[in-house]
């Protein structure tokens, strides 16, 4: 059980390198980029970025998440995984070409016709990116995903500094930075991957392309689902409110954008330690400490950044954006929902139940539609943002009762009972303006889960200065006594 703890802890270590230093600088654009551009033209790049993640799954059928899955079974040959995850990418590339083209010649593309080579080739980029990074992550080369990531910001960020700042190319060089970006890290992964040894001259076996299709192809809604959940919200206030609105929506995704840097860090890393340990003995108390550790981090921090909102908002954005710091608390909540069901994922993954997580997708679909469109039109952009709230918990819900067993956590209304708080936050943030009552409601969220804080600070400060200390109260052997075998929900916890 140790080995996997060190595991998950090395690859996290090395993704958190990677990540933090990658989206500090994505961080420090948002304020140049607020300067250069209007709310319409950011709209308007919004959405087509938007349009491209949605696309891309289904136009490739989403192999990457398959090539992931697949290339991790021992039983499968990963030369043929990756062969086939390349074909499929290859025919969505030729898919999106005709797109292209046919798009091309409608009236109603008029706006965005001088932008099509450059929509082209960011799809292009971008499933392949996708495709090459899955396979490094289901080939355990965490070290390569970690410099391609690294490398793919810093040429987003000097590309955005010529291109958006220097040459003033508006949302063509916008666009074009991000094409140099995912350029980067493809050209990389394949040098790193050696992918013209792995792929496969010969044609690969039927029975495994299509058990690997079978997989992905449900997976279309669960992907489907979550850009639904984080961009149609995007889409419809565009539609009812306009573009100018979409853009102010936009940029307040960027606070809870902190978050995700959290978020993303660990679930690259816990997805290749989940399928890893399924199956294994202790497997349940692994995905149980995990689960605790995870929701605590991502609550603190969320209350801790819906206290710092509008400090934060005067930083980073520039002149008619400030007023988005108000959409921004309950996009935090969000933050926090969709990690924990994103948390779920990957242990549905290892069991390869697909069909569970399309469930959930579909479900927080239905509910994203239905409640954009309604809560819209009564309380404008912050109706859009509730409306993601409430169907990221209904794919969380879903996904907790499809996982049973799998997952036990003991004094589970306390979890429940934390996002409550965090709701409470930011209405209060949001409407009261109360900054005390904030502090009471994030000590509550501290308070609610303090015997993991409390454990954690004995297990790993005191034990750090347990030789200084000596046997006292907090020396060694009471510590064994606290969380040696009978210690119930410490043991649960900690580990001992």
């Amino acid at each position: 059980m140790k080995q996997s703890y060190r595991y998950l802890l090395k690859n996290a270590a090395i993704l958190t390198l990677s990540n933090f230093s990658s989206k500090i600088l994505v961080f420090l654009l948002v304020p140049l980029y607020t300067a250069a551009l209007s709310t319409e033209e950011y709209g308007l790049y919004d959405l087509i970025i938007s349009t491209v993640q949605l696309l891309a799954p289904i136009l490739t059928l989403n192999i990457a998440s398959g090539v992931m899955r697949y290339s991790m079974d021992k039983s499968c040959d990963i030369r043929e995984v990756a062969t086939i995850g390349m074909k499929y990418v290859s025919y969505g590339t030729a898919v999106f070409l005709i797109l292209c083209i046919v798009c091309s010649r409608l009236p109603v593309a008029d706006s965005i016709r001088e932008l099509t080579p450059y929509i082209f080739f960011y799809f292009v980029c971008y499933i392949f990116n996708e495709y090459f990074t899955q396979l490094a992550k289901g080939m355990e080369r965490v070290k390569d995903m970690a410099v391609a990531g690294i490398g793919s910001t810093i040429v987003l960020f000097g590309g955005t500094l010529l291109l958006l700042l220097v040459w003033r190319r508006g949302i063509k060089g916008f666009l074009g930075a991000g094409i140099l970006s995912q350029a980067f890290a493809v050209f990389f992964l394949a040098l790193r991957l050696h992918i013209g040894k792995v792929l496969c001259r010969r044609r690969c076996g039927r029975e495994l392309q299509k058990e690997i299709v079978m997989y992905s192809i449900p997976l279309i809604i669960t992907t489907i689902g979550w850009w639904v959940n984080n961009v149609l919200d995007k889409y419809a206030v565009a539609v009812i409110l306009g573009v100018g609105a979409n853009g102010l929506l936009s940029v307040a995704y960027k606070i809870p954008g902190v978050m995700n840097v959290i978020q993303s860090v660990f679930m690259q890393a816990w997805h290749i330690s989940a399928v890893r340990e399924y199956g294994n003995e202790q497997a349940q108390y692994f995905y149980e400490r995990m689960f605790v550790s995870i929701h605590l981090l991502m609550s603190c921090a969320c209350s801790i950044l819906i206290l710092l909102d509008r400090p934060l908002a005067h930083i980073l954005y520039a002149n008619n954006f400030y007023e988005a710091w108000q959409y921004a608390p309950f996009l935090l909540v969000a933050s926090v929902l969709n990690t924990m069901s994103g948390f779920l994922g990957p242990l549905l993954s290892a069991a390869k139940n697909s069909a569970a997580m399309a469930k959930s997708g579909f479900y927080g679909t239905a509910v994203n539609v239905v409640l954009n469109f309604a809560l819209i039109h009564f309380i404008g952009i912050q109706g859009a943002v509730i409306a993601t709230v409430i169907s990221s918990f209904i794919i969380y819900w879903v996904r907790k009762n499809a996982v049973g067993e799998v997952l036990q956590v003991k004094r589970y209304y306390r979890v429940l009972l934390t996002w409550g708080l965090l709701c409470v936050q930011a209405a209060v943030e949001i409407w009261a303006d109360s900054y005390m009552a904030e502090v009471v409601l994030a000590a509550g969220v501290v308070f609610l889960n303090r015997e993991f804080v409390w454990l954690i600070m004995k297990k790993y400060l005191v034990r750090a200065c347990g030789e200084r200390i000596g046997n006292g109260i907090y020396g060694n052997k009471n510590w064994k006594t606290i969380s040696g075998s009978s210690g119930g929900y410490c043991t649960t916890l900690c580990g001992g």
